[in-house]
């Protein structure tokens, strides 16, 4: 075989001559190269980056990042959880109707969101992925302590500001460092999201029925201090995590950051540094980077100008502009970014109405407190193995990441409308695990599929803004439910449910398939 029948059509000249020469591995994969085919040099070298990282192949170190970055997401969706399990006593003890601080903590999220999605971009991943949690649980020990609504959603809105990046980060944190032939388990790592629901639901089940009032109208703190127990524990167990990333897996800033902004030396040595510590191979040298030319951007980080903000947003205009660089990438984006959006409202809305429904004709699907939380703990866990079965699916010939989110929305909507007809806790039970299950594994493939579409430099922004479409769109969801109930109207339930069915066919729709390619 010629060099040129074994090598991908879009690697340069001198990387052709590198292989040639034996110094570089021979790989037969081809990168995604459509999302930094503005910057040609930089897909050379994301190109050499990838075949380092698949020689080095699956350590020690992977599995443990597997493991502590998966818990980021634990953290997130612990965050969303607590406040709704809490909300309730909350506003038992203040004396407040509408779901303020519920609102306060979406406020929280998105601008999380914003904030550490562009500076995983601006400042590198490692910073970000090491204080988010560390934050989180500080400022979930202060909300658990406070004496009044208004201070209690400032500390609310915090620890959710803390926590509202980890999702951006710690997808993106994995997947550079992640092998190609393990990429399905990016898909497996939104598990993690189920393990946190389940370990908050818990604590929520242990505190809440034995340590709460009954109703507003007598509610003083003495007699209700389950709410404040489920933030200490939750944010205890948040600590631990923190700490563990910080003096226990101690993270190096990933190579295709480094890259991406033009620190071609510590990429390698990060990479080299890995191979030495599990005695892998490791051919990549920082000549065969510097062979590939210096990237065209001039953009790399805020801080190599002191952190002028007006440098700051021509980044971060820069970095918005690379999602948007020519129609198939404007397409990827606008999809990924439109399917965010309808799952962040059509999900949650569909669930507060739900239960109004049935209620409304004739349905108890919880006749004591104790019961429903047993049946949210059940069906969080079942949830647990959705994205777990997803990573078998993904892997199945002519499915790949698409097709999979596809059969996990259309199945979803199918059990959603057949939940309706629950009348019972014990359908109720049913039902919820299976919508959960389901869900995941739409919600698990969507986690996973938008950071390896996204071009490396702007990855953290534009998984940032995904979470922002989410969570803006999910902040109606309250006041949609406020002003909803009184109406007792069941449209809602209906649009919502059309709503994730429809996401079935955005997936089929959307350009890139990631279980064929590398991600850059």
């Amino acid at each position: 075989m010629t060099t040129e029948e074994k090598t991908p059509a879009h690697v340069s000249q001198d990387a052709a001559t590198s292989l040639e020469s034996g110094l570089m591995p021979e790989i037969s994969k081809v990168d995604n190269v459509a999302v930094e085919k503005k910057d040609a040099v930089l897909s050379k070298k994301m190109y050499l980056i990838n075949n380092a990282i698949d020689e080095i192949g699956f350590t020690w170190y992977h599995a443990k990042l597997f493991c502590i970055a998966g818990y980021g997401y634990s953290v997130d969706s612990q965050m969303e959880m607590i406040q709704s399990s809490v909300h309730k006593y909350v506003a038992y003890q203040f004396g407040t109707a509408f779901p303020i601080d519920t609102e306060i903590a979406y406020a929280g999220l998105i601008i999380g969101s914003i904030f550490w999605g562009f500076g995983g971009d601006l400042i590198g991943r490692r910073l970000c992925f090491n204080s988010s949690l560390l934050l989180t649980s500080m400022f979930g020990f202060l909300a658990g302590g406070m004496s009044s609504m208004s201070t209690y959603c400032i500390f609310v809105a915090l620890a959710n500001f803390s926590a509202g990046g980890n999702l951006a980060m710690d997808v993106a944190v994995f997947l550079e460092y992640l092998p190609f032939k393990y990429q399905y388990l990016n898909t497996v790592m939104a598990a993690w999201w189920g393990v946190g629901q389940t370990t908050t639901n818990l604590l929520a089940w242990a505190f809440l029925p034995n340590f709460s009032c009954s109703s507003a109208d007598y509610c003083p703190s003495s007699i209700n201090r389950g709410w404040r127990y489920t933030w200490y524990v939750n944010s205890a167990i948040v600590l631990a995590s923190g700490l563990l990333r910080l003096f226990w897996f101690k993270l190096d800033e990933t190579p295709k950051f480094l890259v991406s902004v033009g620190r071609d030396a510590e990429a390698v040595e990060n990479l080299q540094k890995l191979a030495r510590k599990y005695n892998r191979k490791c051919s990549l040298t920082l000549e065969q980077l510097q062979e590939c030319g210096d990237i065209s951007s001039e953009y790399y980080t805020a801080s190599e100008d002191g952190w002028d903000p007006k440098k700051i947003l021509s980044i971060v205009r820069h970095h918005c502009k690379i999602l948007y660089q020519d129609k198939i990438n404007a397409w990827s984006t606008s999809l990924i970014l439109l399917s965010w959006l309808f799952i962040g409202i059509s999900y949650s809305v569909f669930y507060n109405f739900l239960y109004i429904y049935i209620a409304s004709h004739g349905g108890d699907t919880g006749s004591s407190t104790y019961i429903v939380y047993r049946n949210s703990s059940l069906a969080n866990f079942v949830g647990i193995f959705g994205p777990i079965v997803a990573g078998y699916i993904i892997l199945l010939p002519r499915v790949g990441r698409r097709y999979t989110m596809s059969f996990g929305a259309l199945a979803t909507m199918a059990i959603l409308f057949g939940y309706t007809t629950v009348r019972t806790a014990s359908g109720d039970a049913g039902f919820s695990s299976a919508t959960y299950f389901f869900i995941n594994i739409y919600y698990g493939c969507l986690y996973a599929y938008t950071p390896e579409v996204l071009p490396a430099q702007a990855r953290g922004t534009g998984v940032g803004l995904a979470l922002v479409a989410a969570r803006v769109s999910g902040a109606f969801s309250p006041v949609t439910y406020w002003y909803g109930q009184k109406s007792g109207s069941s449209i809602p339930i209906w649009v919502c449910g059309g709503i994730i069915g429809s996401l079935g066919i955005i997936s089929a729709l959307l350009p890139f398939e990631p279980s064929k390619q590398r991600s850059v």
